[in-house]
């Protein structure tokens, strides 16, 4: 992520930023890897562009909102005049129409767009869902197709698996599923799953299972983990705007979290 997420955030880290020095440091220390950076078009412009192309930068994701596509449209447009390849992130996709994906996927693809991900950020989409919304999104466009999961339901590997039998190209998944609430797809799980599927040896487990030991053995790794809130988010298709509100609810008791999750969605609707 450049420059935080779509809100500030305490604490976010280094990866959270993604300062020039910590580009060019990744780069200088893995010369072959194709570096990727996420960004909300409100919090960078085309300075932060060319110095990401500089130090080492080849895809930028930029989340767009499918209400106001204009300032993600036009950073897309500048990021190709450098060379970089462009993906746009439809987020919280359980909250928008198919058509109005497509309406601004031509959009995007008009703006030179390479990749238009879809990302579950709820946890809400069942995997017929997903495989409707892929196969609808591939025939209206020439792009290539990513999907970004979340697990507040546990679908994540069943969601990837629609999504990857519908044609799409790229997706998402992080070491023991390390992201936002329940988490994203696991990724160990996840190159298991397609190795045993395809009856071949094409991803390093071992690896990528040394990379996960390395990663747990130390003192500030903290495992994603699916709570009730994360299950209730997902089932109700809850945004994390919407989790202070249903923290409270839940210390009053389970029968006033629903009665607070009633008023939310009525809010939503």
């Amino acid at each position: 992520m450049r420059n935080e997420g779509f809100k500030p955030i305490s604490n976010i880290g280094l990866t959270g930023m993604s300062p020039d020095s910590y580009i060019r440091d990744i780069h200088q220390s893995v010369p072959e890897a194709r570096l990727v950076v996420i960004a909300h078009p409100h919090n960078i412009n085309a300075d932060d562009i060319y110095a990401m192309k500089m130090n080492g930068v080849s895809l930028l994701r930029l989340c767009i909102k499918a209400d106001n596509p204009q300032p993600c449209l036009g950073l897309c447009e500048i990021a190709r005049t450098t060379g970089m390849a462009v993906g746009i992130n439809f987020t919280r996709v359980s909250q928008l129409s198919i058509s109005k994906i497509i309406e601004v996927a031509k959009q995007c693809e008009q703006a030179g767009a390479d990749i238009i991900y879809l990302a579950d950020s709820n946890g809400s989409l069942l995997p017929e869902q997903v495989a409707q919304m892929f196969y609808r999104l591939k025939s209206a466009t020439q792009l290539q197709l990513g999907f970004h999961p979340h697990d507040n339901l546990g679908l994540a590997t069943a969601n990837s698996i629609e999504a990857m039998r519908a044609g799409v190209n790229f997706i998402d998944s992080s070491l023991s599923g390390m992201g936002k609430g329940a988490g994203n797809l696991n990724l160990e799980s996840w190159l298991s799953f397609l190795n045993l599927s395809q009856n071949s040896k094409q991803y390093d487990l071992e690896r990528v299972f040394n990379q996960l030991n390395e990663l747990q053995s130390h003192c500030f790794f903290a495992a994603s983990r699916r709570d009730l809130i994360d299950i209730m988010m997902g089932m109700y298709n809850l945004s994390v705007e919407n989790k202070t509100a249903l923290e409270e609810g839940l210390r009053n008791g389970i029968n006033y979290a629903f009665q607070v999750v009633k008023s939310l969605r009525g809010a939503t609707t």
